[in-house]
């Protein structure tokens, strides 16, 4: 009875097209469903990016410049609608999308991230002048629902970023691994255990391996990258 309340105040509007679901109970519009398009092999070994080749291991990035998490787990590819619909919930406040996204990772990714036997689940970290422009972590937001399924611990009192980094969308992947050297701190809390690291988008890699040396450098036993989005590897 709730539910069927909060939905007629607050009703639910698709995360793509951005218009009012004409069924409540569903998360996305038919249509827009499939213009989502879900990362399937072949995928490169490491980061998880799709690859044309099913015969090539690891895509161009990867092989220039090796990551040392131990395997990289996107949920689907960053095509024109998913950008839109995740700088949505990031600049404009739009949290609920978030549950759509949730629910993939749920029916998509449960098996393969069980498997993995996780401890403990990380948000890739907002600098804290960031955080407070935006009022809130979108990385936390599914860190916290990948929590739920997987009955693991969520935590964004762990992993900090101390170091605040301009925009990297202009510098190469050697550049921008270089800016964020030294970015992260990671607590003790994470010595021995396997972590999963969660992120909205993965481009060349940088934030998470930087993330991931600091995880390293306090202990971590091994750390795994979970992204919602990921561009096409070569």
């Amino acid at each position: 009875m709730l539910s069927l309340f909060l939905s007629f105040l607050f009703p639910r509007r698709c995360p793509i097209c951005h218009h009012l679901l004409k069924n409540q109970q569903s998360l996305i519009c038919p249509k827009c469903y499939q213009k989502v398009v879900f990362v399937r092999e072949p995928v490169c070994f490491c980061c998880g990016k799709p690859l044309e080749n099913e015969e090539t291991e690891l895509c161009s990035d990867c092989r220039k410049h090796p990551k040392t998490f131990k395997k990289g787990i996107p949920l689907c590819v960053y095509n024109n609608e998913v950008r839109d619909s995740l700088a949505a919930i990031k600049y404009q406040n739009q949290k609920e999308y978030a549950d759509f996204y949730i629910m993939e990772i749920k029916k998509r990714k449960l098996k393969q991230l069980k498997n993995l036997r996780i401890d403990l689940i990380l948000p890739v970290p907002l600098h804290k002048r960031k955080k407070r422009q935006r009022g809130f972590n979108q990385a936390m937001l599914f860190a916290e629902g990948i929590g739920e399924i997987l009955h693991v611990p969520a935590s964004d009192c762990v992993l900090f970023r101390i170091k605040y980094t301009k925009p990297l969308k202009s510098l190469n992947p050697r550049e921008r691994l270089a800016s964020m050297e030294h970015s992260f701190w990671a607590s003790d809390e994470v010595k021995g255990k396997r972590v999963l690291l969660v992120d909205d988008i993965y481009t060349t890699g940088a934030t998470a391996e930087s993330c991931t040396r600091a995880l390293k450098a306090a202990g971590a036993e091994d750390v795994w990258v979970f992204c919602v989005a990921i561009g096409y590897g070569e």
